[in-house]
């Protein structure tokens, strides 16, 4: 890859955590150094952004402010996970539940507003991840946070069971989603089939079930599509690689190219000058 780094677009399986699935993606296109976008739960499938090599350094970039997820809201139990995964704490006799019913509880779950984290979760309390404490039969007060939510799409409750899909800022817990709605009907309810769609930019339509399917590794200029570009001439590259500012009339945060189109830096430019932040090149590219 291309300036010895890229970006994966993974549809990932059920049954295999995000960090074991972006470890096989590194492993099978040759690279040492990996992360990932926007962590799935284990159970979860769809779009996982997995970043390689030097493309490490553009994680907070990558990663998008929104995502979009498909999923069903099982009426009628509650999970200790939130999710089908989990032990069964509380049941319920839901054959009352019409669409029409959760259809209209969506608007109080649309725009931005705050919710609480799920215990089974990577958020740390006092040091220890939320899930190990769950584990451990602890159940500390978990933390609230402000997320947004907009574009709810729904289908038909069959079953004890709508799927739903919403579009969400980073951050967003779609198990805590389902319990709260279940919440506001007086219900339990838990999500089941959660599937990432998009991702910032990327499109599940780009990802593969794959490791290294070649159409879904994207170069660290193509991940960073969403972004102008700024051409450089290889005088003003010379002073990208020490971060030195260089003229342009552009505002916000931008990519410097050479002339192959090879990403050479990412930074932000105030409209006269555009000063490098990350530094990715360490020659010029004539």
């Amino acid at each position: 890859m291309t300036g010895g780094g890229g970006v994966y677009l993974l549809d990932k399986a059920a049954g295999v955590t995000s960090r074991r699935a972006a470890m096989a993606v590194a492993k099978a296109n040759g690279f040492k150094k990996y992360g990932h976008c926007g962590t799935l739960d284990p159970d979860a499938t769809g779009l996982l952004v997995v970043i390689l090599g030097k493309a490490t350094r553009l994680a907070s970039y990558i990663s998008g402010d929104t995502k979009r997820y498909s999923f069903d809201l099982v009426a009628g139990v509650l999970t200790d996970t939130l999710d089908m995964s989990g032990e069964i704490f509380k049941e319920a006799d839901c054959s009352h539940l019409t669409t029409e019913d959760v259809v209209a509880r969506l608007p109080e779950f649309t725009g931005t507003f705050q919710q609480r984290v799920p215990l089974f979760s990577a958020v740390r309390i006092n040091g220890k991840r939320g899930y190990k404490l769950a584990r451990e039969g602890e159940t500390p007060e978990m933390p609230e946070r402000n997320v947004t939510v907009t574009d709810w799409k729904s289908g038909e409750l069959l079953d004890n069971r709508i799927p739903l899909e919403v579009t969400v800022s980073a951050g967003t817990y779609i198990r805590a989603l389902a319990r709260d709605i279940g919440e506001a009907l007086n219900i339990p309810a838990v999500a089941d089939c959660i599937r990432r769609t998009m991702a910032g930019s990327f499109s599940i339509s780009e990802a593969s079930e794959l490791y290294n399917h070649k159409g879904s590794l994207l170069s660290m200029v193509e991940a960073m599509r969403g972004y102008p570009q700024i051409r450089v001439t290889p005088s003003q590259a010379h002073g990208v690689f020490h971060g030195n500012p260089f003229p342009a009339q552009i505002k916000g945060t931008a990519v410097a190219v050479d002339a192959t189109g090879n990403l050479l830096a990412v930074g932000i430019g105030d409209g006269v000058l555009f000063q490098p932040k990350v530094v990715l090149a360490t020659e010029v590219q004539e």
